[in-house]
């Protein structure tokens, strides 16, 4: 295995490096979008350079092997060696702390396996799922091998826009590891100078050699050098049929047009199908543009080529509308086909072509109202120029090449033909005890250890790896030295087999091993750390953390400057779980974790980097919200707790008290033994037969939120994740009542699914609430139902002024 026998000295193999390009999107599945097109061509570009030919594997990192394994046997390019991640690679299966950890994991013994031919990784951050390949790299394990990361953009960047910040403790551990990947990388090379700046000032981490390469663009080099006028009187919008690309914005000026004044006009929808208010697009489009007074024609899931073929057509200007871009492949498509356009001034929409020559084109207000009146001067005009690519994009090809030729060239001068291995630091193992007071193991190590020693912290609920597995342990320590000069690596920490036979690793930003699904945890994990940066950067004498734990060795590490990764296999054993809390749910914040005593203190660091959260993207309180008034009296803050039969008729649930006091230890319930309840948020119907479901044969449960708000533009969302892995499925209802009439925002059936992770889903609408109007969401099983359920995240209603804040803020400004 690539990490499993101690460090021996090897040959370095000279000439051209072996590149590997390793992604989570690509050709072939559903939803493939710019990044698998990015890496696709570049793969394509490497494997057919001329007289420079590099040999390229392509593997399609995927949970859906046997999806992937069809797309392989499909793979046109003779020159690429498409590779997928196997069965076998996800075993021992992984806790998946976020979406793509576990695939991650599969990486990582992919690459210890058919992997290790290769001498250059290219890799996207979003995700934060190749944490634990960066890492990997890092550790130099196999002598020359790099990780070139390209930022396609991240979790954060993607929700741009989006009316709250997400602040979940998922999208927190994405973000993190996104970080880590780039922080640990040997090059970022950016598709645009944008997203360079971008991740820059919000205190990303980045190798010192990062620089932009544009993505490749097919036919650019020899794409126009001048621009034509052209014809304009149909418009197109062109892009996945979404929000985020702008939908309901073009739609907003299409109804601002005047018609009357013009002398020709149609309009054109292309692009993939999506959902927009809980409906799929087309559905939404075809009730929306039902009343226009211009010919309306809507393609849905065409093929690149036809839909090419439509925007080409004399008379088409397209309008794109993205809220959120890096560098947008279908902008370059078209300048290369002289297909007309106007675009926001979003990401790097300008760096696509030179701006000063094309302001005709950039809009630079994203908004309806900006939209609208440049197309209304260029519909009146009747014409636009087409734009012309900038010499960087017509050349990025030639970029990209030359950049793997110097890479080939520098490691050949850097390495010699016998790689040393650095002399292994002592690792002293300081076993914990239970309750292990701060002050007292700082005393009992620092002072009576070297300082060029390593420590391992192992807390006492883990056994010690076998001795064929110490090697690595060594080898890993031997490169900390290393590795906390040129990476600011604070510490190691490592993840373990579980009783339950699964895997898992410790994950910002809570740094607890989890057991998956049960509400079972272990604060610390075992931690490799130089001695030095230990009794550096431990600072127990403040007093706020008596007891030792590794996430708070972490916290202060982070003060210092100094970052903390997983490292990539677990050699380690977990006896047993030591903590029982909701707090041990991946999802939920650890709230038994506190400072001493009733003080507060603030643990964020600089003042200004509190301020700029605050000011810049302050995060409101919402009117209500199920979850943060989630208790057991029925009507508090306006929730109501409730069953419906199979006639309608409406039960009230009563509280049942759990083994403890906490509220998420109890549910709301039938007074009988019905299996219809509501249990930590999770909304549970039932349909038994002999009466068994709260005095019926089927129930239906569902929170109601009777309003004490007055607001004419209040904005309601609700977000949730489907269950229907038995049984025959589920339904979903939200209803809006009002003045005793009620009206379903929307309506959803979901059959059963073997699938894995749950369904989730996000709504939201702006409406008119008053004091006395209610909101229910219900949940109906199907016919055979058993254990499907429904998550629900949260329900909120915000106030008018706090949809204007989100619409005004788009994301968090702070540094890691």
């Amino acid at each position: 295995m690539f990490l499993s026998s101690v460090a021996q000295s090897r040959n370095v193999r000279q000439g051209k490096s072996h590149i590997c390009i390793v992604t989570c999107d690509f050709w072939g599945l559903p939803a493939a979008g710019g990044t698998a097109t990015a890496y696709h061509l570049l793969a394509a570009s490497l494997a057919d350079a001329g007289p420079r030919v590099w040999p390229v594997t392509f593997l399609g990192a995927t949970h859906q092997t046997s999806l992937c394994q069809d797309i392989q046997q499909n793979f046109s390019s003779a020159s690429i060696n498409f590779e997928c991640l196997k069965p076998e690679h996800f075993l021992p299966e992984v806790v998946n702390n976020f979406p793509y950890e576990a695939l991650g994991v599969a990486v990582v013994r992919w690459l210890q396996g058919a992997g290790q031919k290769c001498d250059i990784i290219h890799t996207h951050e979003w995700g934060g799922g190749m944490q634990q390949l960066a890492a990997l790299v890092s550790m130099r394990r196999k002598p020359g091998l790099r990780l070139i990361v390209e930022p396609h953009g991240g979790h954060y960047w993607s929700s741009q826009g989006t009316r709250q910040r997400p602040t979940d403790l998922f999208t927190l551990r994405i973000d993190d590891h996104e970080r880590l990947t780039m922080h640990l990388a040997d090059d970022v090379k950016s598709p645009s100078a944008y997203m360079l700046a971008h991740l820059r000032q919000r205190g990303w981490r980045l190798p010192s050699a990062a620089s932009v390469i544009p993505n490749i663009v097919p036919q650019a080099a020899t794409s126009a050098d001048n621009r034509q006028l052209k014809p304009v009187w149909q418009l197109a919008f062109f892009g996945r049929l979404e929000e985020r690309k702008g939908l309901k914005l073009f739609c907003d000026a299409m109804e601002m047009l005047d018609i009357s004044t013009l002398p020709r006009l149609e309009i054109i929808f292309i692009g993939g199908e999506a959902q927009v208010d809980m409906i799929p697009s087309a559905k939404y489009l075809n009730t929306r543009t039902a009343g226009w007074p211009m010919p309306v024609t809507i393609y849905g899931g065409l093929p690149r080529a036809a839909a090419l073929a439509i925007l080409r057509a004399e008379g088409v200007m397209v309008a794109f509308t993205s809220l959120v871009e890096n560098l947008p492949f279908a902008l370059a498509e078209a300048c290369i086909e002289e297909i007309p356009f106007v675009t926001f001034n979003v990401g790097g929409v300008a760096e696509l072509f030179d701006a000063d020559v094309h302001a005709d084109v950039i809009v630079e207000t994203v908004s309806a109202l900006a939209l609208f009146d440049r197309l209304e001067t260029i519909l009146h005009q009747g014409t636009l120029q087409t734009s012309v690519l900038h010499p960087a994009i017509k050349n990025s090809a030639d970029l990209w090449h030359l950049f793997h030729v110097n890479q080939d060239l520098s490691e050949r001068h850097r390495q010699p033909k016998r790689v040393a291995i650095a002399r292994a630091p002592p690792v002293e193992v300081v076993r914990l005890a239970a309750d292990y007071s701060s002050k007292t193991l700082k005393q009992d190590v620092c002072g009576h250890l070297a300082d060029d020693s390593v420590l391992l912290l192992l807390p006492p609920e883990y056994s010690m790896p076998p001795a064929s597995d110490m090697g690595i342990i060594e080898y890993v320590a031997s490169q900390l030295p290393r590795l906390s000069k040129t990476r600011m690596l604070g510490a190691l920490v490592f993840g373990a087999m579980l009783p339950n036979n699964l895997v898992s690793y410790p994950t910002s930003p809570t740094w607890m091993i989890y057991h998956g699904s049960e509400p079972l945890c272990v604060e610390s994990s075992p931690l490799l750390i130089l001695t030095k940066l230990f009794c550096t950067n431990f600072l127990a004498e403040a007093g706020d953390f008596n007891v030792f734990q590794t996430w708070v060795l972490i916290h202060h590490l982070r003060m210092a400057g100094l970052v903390t990764t997983s490292f990539p296999e677990p050699l380690f054993t977990l006896n047993g779980f030591s903590r029982a809390d909701t707090g041990c749910l991946a999802d939920r914040i650890p709230a038994f974790r506190k400072l001493e005593g009733d003080f507060a203190s603030n643990q964020m660091g600089v003042s200004e980097q509190v301020l700029i959260s605050q000011h810049l993207a302050p995060v409101p309180h919402p009117a209500a919200s199920f979850r943060s008034n989630f208790d057991k009296f029925q009507g508090q803050h306006g929730w109501q707790y409730i069953a419906v039969d199979e006639h309608g008729a409406e039960k009230g649930l009563t509280w049942q008290a759990g083994d403890t006091p906490v509220t998420e230890d109890g549910k709301w319930a039938c007074n009988d033994s019905s299996q219809a309840f509501i249990s930590q948020t999770t909304l549970h119907p039932c349909s038994l037969p002999d009466h068994d479901c709260c005095q019926a044969n089927t129930a239906a449960v569902g929170v109601r939120h009777v309003s004490n708000l007055w607001d004419e533009a209040a904005l309601v969302e609700i977000t949730f994740e489907v269950w229907p892995t038995c049984g025959d499925g589920l339904s979903l209802q939200f209803v809006l009542t009002q003045n005793n009439l009620s009206s379903v925002l929307f309506s959803k059936v979901f059959p059963a699914l073997d699938v894995s992770p749950p369904h989730r889903e996000t709504f939201e609408k702006v409406l008119s609430i008053f004091p006395g109007d209610s909101l229910l969401f219900l949940v109906y099983p199907g016919a055979n139902h058993d254990c499907d359920g429904v998550y629900v995240h949260d329900i909120k209603l915000w106030q008018s002024k706090a949809t204007q804040m989100f619409n005004s803020t788009h994301e968090l400004i702070s540094g890691q």
